[in-house]
């Protein structure tokens, strides 16, 4: 059984089983067709001993409760947004993902991958397999303690930085170093400063590289002012919440519900990866898959799509350290999506769980 948490701002109305019944189909139906949905598509599903009539009748009490609209040129009816966080709250169950999108999502994890390369690859998989945008964030690459370090001469006076976690992590980073500086200097360099980083987070190896290479200041070659330079810039997260991979945000473009103006807007934030650093963070207040409907998505401008996400963490009592989820159109497939989201969530907590075990061996 899935934990299911579907965040609403608005209360919502108590229906009837039968009621119940005619509103998950006309969602579901609609999610599938993406046409208006009638009576007479209720009754040949065979599911209802109601006659059309009846049926108009249940669908009626929907409109008035405000969960199902219906457009002019059409007798049939449309959900709404309060209508979808009715059905995402209290009606939907989340179906196993098929054996094909298990093994698309499990083929993904391998050992000879790094952490980040596999969450890029995972965001890929998600966008291909529920046809939505998708994006996975990952545990802040400055919590990670150090194992080596190098400086690799590049062009000029352009140095490359390379530094690799114990959890097999790589950093890089790219600083200027005076071209007198050779080969031989920057090996020099990476020696004395290897015992004095190594075995700490990368904001712990900032401060122990300012201390220590402030004591030298004055009687150490120019590169220590570069050094000091690059030191700051390692204690600096990329993002608010770690690396952030996004994939198949044009997906989004394929729904003509969706406004093409609002989209653009929204895909430009989704390129720039600052899209959902809001919703990253309602994702993590606790465990769980959580399901935002329109307005009650918390980024500006995303009142007509619909988010599912879920946390991982390292261990059933250990922190939360990422987030993954799916931004899609309201009339989403939720069924599908949340199976999908609770899967993968679990074969990234797989993931780091075995990876800190072979850390401990």
């Amino acid at each position: 059984m899935i934990e299911k948490i579907v965040a609403t701002k608005q209360p919502l109305p108590e229906l009837t089983p039968r009621a119940a019944q005619v509103l998950g189909d006309v969602v579901e139906t609609y999610t599938k067709t993406g046409e208006a949905v009638g009576s007479k598509a209720l009754v040949d599903c065979g599911k209802y001993s109601l006659s059309g009539a009846s049926i108009r009748n249940v669908m009626q009490d929907l409109e008035q409760l405000g969960l199902l609209t219906h457009p002019h040129t059409s007798a049939g009816r449309l959900p709404t947004a309060q209508g979808y966080r009715f059905y995402a709250q209290h009606i939907v169950q989340a179906e196993t993902p098929d054996e094909a999108v298990k093994a698309a999502l499990t083929s993904q994890f391998s050992a000879s991958k790094s952490f980040a390369q596999m969450t890029q690859d995972i965001t890929s998989v998600l966008s291909q397999v529920t046809n939505c945008a998708a994006l996975v964030t990952t545990p802040k690459a400055e919590n990670d303690l150090l194992d080596t370090m190098e400086f690799i001469r590049l062009s000029g006076d352009r140095v490359l930085v390379v530094m690799v976690t114990k959890a097999g992590e790589i950093e890089n980073r790219v600083i200027d170093v005076p071209a007198f500086i050779d080969a031989s200097d920057l090996e020099k360099a990476a020696k004395t400063l290897k015992p004095v980083v190594m075995g700490q987070t990368l904001d712990q190896a900032r401060l122990s590289l300012v201390a220590a290479l402030a004591e030298q200041k004055g009687h150490v070659n120019a590169m220590i002012d570069n050094m000091m330079a690059a030191a700051h810039q390692w204690g600096q997260p990329t993002t608010a919440d770690g690396a952030m991979t996004v994939a198949g945000s044009t997906n989004l473009f394929q729904y003509p519900e969706l406004v093409r103006d609002k989209l653009q807007g929204l895909i430009k934030l989704f390129e720039e990866k600052r899209l959902l650093m809001a919703l990253v963070e309602e994702v993590k207040n606790g465990p769980g898959v959580k399901v935002f409907v329109g307005h009650d998505v918390p980024v500006q401008g995303a009142e007509d799509v619909a988010v599912v996400g879920a946390p991982y963490s390292l261990g059933e009592k250990s922190k939360i350290i990422g987030t993954l989820g799916v931004i899609g159109p309201l009339r989403m497939d939720y069924k599908r999506t949340l199976g999908v989201i609770d899967y993968t969530a679990k074969l990234l907590e797989k993931a780091l769980q075995e990876r800190d075990e072979e850390r401990r061996i």
